[in-house]
């Protein structure tokens, strides 16, 4: 999955989509990130935050005020963060099945040089969408192109 990052691992995730175009994101194994998800944009439909409120699981949490459910709870003051070992992982389960277009990941002063995107549609088969081992932090938009339920 991800290759060893440093540092603990944090999260902030929203995930924007229009009817058309969802956006979601996977992540394994990112280290003090911040996540959030952008839609492709469409002029057909009005863009629509998919995953605030969704369920978030996660491989482990750093303390309990940052739970997996800070990645997903629309506040960007509050965050996931795993314990400081790796791989780690946060998933969000969508509710349905639908097409992922794109992923920005905004992230903190830490963050992963090497990361995936995967989707499922059961939370068990797995899907990269996305690898790279060349993170450069900050803002980050990426191109997808997948369907799932389930992202990470």
């Amino acid at each position: 999955m991800l290759a060893p990052p440093t540092g603990p691992p944090a999260l902030r995730s929203s995930v924007l989509t229009n009817r058309r175009n969802i956006v979601a994101a996977v992540l394994t194994a990112l280290v003090a990130s911040l996540l959030l998800f952008v839609p492709m944009r469409s002029a057909h439909a009005a863009d629509t935050l998919l995953s605030q409120g969704k369920t978030a699981t996660a491989s482990s949490t750093e303390n309990a005020g940052t739970p997996a459910s800070a990645a997903v709870d629309g506040n960007t003051g509050t965050r996931w963060s795993s314990a400081a070992a790796d791989p780690q992982w946060l998933q969000v389960d969508l509710g349905a099945t639908d097409t992922i277009s794109s992923v920005s990941l905004n992230w903190e002063a830490a963050y992963a040089k090497s990361f995936k995107i995967q989707t499922s549609a059961d939370g068990t088969n797995w899907t990269d969408i996305y690898s790279t081992t060349t993170g450069a932090g900050g803002n980050q938009t990426v191109s997808v192109n997948g369907s799932g339920r389930y992202v990470r």
